[in-house]
């Protein structure tokens, strides 16, 4: 991972504030804008457009009657700022991505010039957390950890830029990696756990170089068992209980890596920890299978956890056998044994394996986001994945084992097809992308008709807007020229084009991402119940159309029905 620049005379910071977190439904408050080299602020407050009042008070300090005879943004402003704060030359730093979006929003509904030229870097992206964090990593608390001053409990744009722009400073140009709450700035000697290119957010965006891992399954042993006796705890209780009493009834010989693991961390710097509000159950586990508590008043947990081990143990008895003996072939089975990739910077450790074969343990369904650590947990070996179905408890637990084939796609052909990606979703007759990294980092684009090249994000170029040279020409030439107001019919027609060219292309999205075998019957918008088939076997379910897009299988196919 390269180390970002952070000259100040390179930046301006953005914040907002606003009345909610829809850019379509809610009110844009205010726009403050911050030239860290020499300390110039912009403080705007602008009126309700959208909504009647202020619901955000408690967040920013704003209220209804701080916004009465306000007038929006002019055109006029709009280039006094931009030539103020040479927006058009710098990267406009934000802490997220509403900042961008609410901004965007706002020029389009005023038909305000100038935002293509604004180059967007959400910093945010420079975090690598874990998609399951407890929503701790703030500004505020980050903040903290580095001993910025002046945080308030009621924000305001002006005081956030200037926060924005400290921590930005303090993290120096490199990314942040938070684990368990613990947070250490990230260097390029760590070697990363397969584990968190799915746990964790952003590090295949710094990883670009790593290869795509693709699969397919066969499933090779299932065993449904009663579940009368067996409780579904909360959290991740029951895949630790499966896990640790599938080793001791295999009795696994346990591979001890801490020492290789802790030197590794000690690589990174530590910066410090964030607050955390949910309450940890210690407890050990015993080598037939049971678990003990640590404290005192878990002991009902501890009775309640050992009574299902003991009502799993005799109910999983065939699974064991088809463990041992079909996958590991009646030989010594190691736990936890440790595999190192130095050329990648990854390391990964395998639930069980020999120099056979290779089991991983999942309490879930979905294979997609475990492809890579199979992949390199296996090393060439047959690879295996044990996964639990919990869909039909309290009737009854499945135990389903796949042998797992990988398909390889290398790092140069991956990067070519992100390229050609993007050329599709941003490329006109007339505007040609000139530079690309990923879609966190500001892009260059071409006009071919005029010779213009300008820099803009990666969001606002893939709305494939025309050359804001040529249009402005086009806007001065016509503004003594009468405007035509659409009729209602005209409205409506207009809406419903776009409604099917949405779904076309929505469409065409999913049958790419799955490989043609399935299709997309009916869409609303990006939050809504999707309806999707499959092409294979004609099953039809529902599903919100980006979690469709992340899960793009079929589910009935999935399970072998």
């Amino acid at each position: 991972m390269s180390k970002i620049n952070i000259d100040p005379s390179k930046y301006v910071v953005l914040d907002v504030e606003t009345n909610g977190l829809s850019s379509i439904r809610d009110d844009l408050l205010s726009i403050s804008i911050y030239k860290p080299d020499t300390e110039n602020m912009y403080n705007r407050f602008l009126p309700l457009e959208l909504n009647d009042e202020v619901v955000t008070t408690h967040i920013n300090g704003i209220k209804t009657n701080d916004l009465i005879n306000l007038l929006p943004l002019s055109q006029d402003e709009v280039d006094d700022i931009i030539k103020t704060f040479e927006l058009k030359h710098r990267i406009i730093l934000t802490y997220g991505g509403i900042d961008e979006k609410f901004l965007t929003k706002y020029f389009q509904r005023h038909n305000l010039q100038g935002i293509d030229y604004f180059a967007f870097y959400n910093f945010k992206h420079d975090i690598i957390s874990s998609r399951f964090s407890e929503g701790n990593i703030t500004k505020d608390n980050l903040c903290k950890l580095y001993g910025i001053e002046n945080i308030q409990k009621i924000h305001s744009g002006s005081n956030d830029c200037i926060l924005e722009w400290k921590l930005f400073e303090k993290m120096n140009g490199n990314k942040l990696l938070i684990t368990g709450n613990n947070v250490f700035e990230f260097n390029n000697d760590y070697i990363i756990p397969v584990s968190y290119l799915y746990t964790h957010k952003n590090f295949k965006y710094h990883l670009p170089n790593l290869p795509k891992i693709s699969y397919e399954i066969e499933k090779v042993f299932s065993l449904a068992i009663s579940s009368k006796d067996i409780i579904k705890f909360p959290t991740n209780f029951n895949g630790m209980i499966d896990e640790h009493l599938i080793n001791s009834m295999l009795n696994v010989e346990k591979i001890d890596s801490k020492s290789f693991l802790l030197e590794n961390k000690k690589k990174l710097k530590y910066i410090g920890k964030l607050p955390s509000t949910i309450n940890i159950v210690p407890m050990f586990f015993n080598p037939d299978g049971t678990m003990t508590a640590t404290h005192e008043q878990d002991r009902k947990l501890e009775q309640d956890i050992n009574s299902v081990i003991k009502s799993l143990k005799e109910l999983i008895s065939p699974l064991i056998d088809f463990i041992k003996n079909n996958i590991f072939q009646g030989k010594n089975i190691k736990s936890q044994e440790l595999m190192i990739y130095p050329d990648k910077k990854i390391l990964a450790l395998c639930d069980l394996s020999n120099e056979n074969a290779v089991l991983e343990i999942k309490t879930t369904l979905y294979l997609d986001k475990y492809a890579e650590q199979l992949y390199y947990e296996a090393n060439g070996r047959s690879c295996f994945i044990l996964l639990t179905n919990w869909r039909e408890y309290p009737e009854k637990i499945t135990y389903t084992i796949n042998k797992v084939k990988f398909i390889f796609i290398n790092p140069v052909d991956q990067q070519i097809v992100r390229l050609n990606k993007a050329k599709e979703k941003i490329e006109t007759e007339t505007i040609e992308l000139k530079s690309y990294i990923d879609s966190h980092n500001p892009v260059v684009l071409k006009c071919k008709k005029c010779g213009l090249e300008w820099k803009t994000s990666y969001n606002i170029a893939k709305q494939q807007r025309p050359c804001p040279n040529c249009t402005s020409k086009i806007v001065a030439s016509k503004k003594t020229s009468k405007k035509h107001i659409l009729t209602e019919e005209e409205k409506l027609l207009q809406e419903k084009n776009k409604l099917v060219q949405n779904f076309l292309k929505c469409q065409a999205k999913l049958e790419e991402r799955s490989n043609h075998k399935l299709t997309l019957l009916s869409y609303k918008d990006s939050k809504s119940p999707a309806k999707a088939k499959c092409l294979s076997c004609g099953y039809e379910w529902q599903n919100r159309w980006d979690h469709l897009l992340d899960r793009h299988f079929c589910p009935n196919c999935k399970q072998g029905k």
